[in-house]
Formats: C-alpha cells, sequence, structure tokens
C-alpha cells in the first residue's frame, strides 16, 4: 500500500473538517478510500483519483434511501 495516497486523502480530510467533530473509517470500496461519518448523521467519501491525481468527494443520493 503507498502511504504516499493515502497521505493526501488524509490531509485533504484535516485541511476541510475539524477532526473532533468527524469519525474517519476506511473505505475500501474506493482507492484510498475514507468514510467520512459527522455527529448529525451526514456522510460522504473521499478518496484518490488516479485518472485526474486529485482528491475527490462522493455523496450519497437521496433517493438511495
Amino acid at each position: 500500500m503507498n502511504k504516499q495516497y493515502e497521505g493526501k486523502v488524509l490531509n485533504w480530510i484535516k485541511d476541510h473538517f475539524d477532526m473532533s467533530a468527524i469519525v474517519v473509517e476506511d473505505f475500501n470500496v474506493l482507492p484510498y478510500g475514507k468514510r467520512i461519518l459527522d455527529m448529525d448523521g451526514g456522510e460522504m467519501a473521499v478518496f484518490y483519483d488516479f485518472f485526474t491525481g486529485e482528491i475527490k468527494q462522493l455523496f450519497p443520493s437521496d433517493s438511495a434511501y
């Protein structure tokens, strides 16, 4: 496992969130994916996109529930 890409994902999360207000879990469905849960029940996935070299975010679809 390349820690460089996982580090980029974790740094993005730290730059965009108050770490004391969220829970971060591994989400191995996506490359170096992390699932973020907030205290209000919100969630999203963050991962490294090898095609663009960028960190991308996914939000669950409201229609999926």
